[in-house]
């Protein structure tokens, strides 16, 4: 040997060197995926929140502008509203099953839960927009969003954050 290091003017990087950094930059695009898969789910969560407020608050507002009963029907995976049509022109007062005309169905990807005084999963707004029945209606899911349930009281209707330790919907 001549006494010269081998890594003397070497340009370039190792094997090793790649390597550590490859592991690096999966660790890293791991741990951003799941990042964004949650406030993926956390925004959908929210979205169907505010899209079920939306629904309820055109009901209650079609009750009022027509002078007559909109009904809130729900189901696990969604629900509807009717328009109170049977028997024409301005209906009841009572919900009659494929004679009041829908006005929206959804389904959603979360489980709905309403907990209502009632004891029924479905309520009114009458020709004043006062609601049949008080309690709320909450979304439910594994993360945890800032808006995932929404209060019915007679006259108001708001979103909020359920409150698990307390069992209640917290209005926001």
């Amino acid at each position: 040997m001549d006494g010269r290091d081998d890594m003397t003017g070497r340009e370039g990087f190792t094997l090793v060197e790649i390597l550590i950094v490859v592991v690096i930059l999966t660790i890293l695009s791991t741990m951003a995926v799941t990042s964004f898969l949650g406030l993926s789910e956390k925004y959908k969560v929210e979205t169907e929140t505010k899209q079920l407020y939306a629904d309820l608050m055109d009901a209650r507002g079609r009750a009022m502008q027509r002078n007559r009963f909109h009904f809130v029907r729900f189901a696990a995976s969604g629900y509807a509203t009717y328009d109170d049509t049977s028997p024409s022109p301005d209906g009841n007062g009572a919900y009659n099953t494929d004679l009041d005309n829908q006005v929206v169905n959804v389904t959603f990807k979360h489980p709905i839960t309403t907990v209502l005084s009632g004891g029924t999963p479905n309520f009114s707004f009458n020709r004043n927009g006062i609601s049949s029945d008080t309690g709320y209606i909450r979304l439910t899911s594994t993360v945890n969003p800032d808006y995932d349930c929404i209060t019915i009281r007679e006259t108001r209707t708001k979103t909020g954050k359920y409150d698990a330790t307390a069992g209640v919907c917290v209005e926001k």
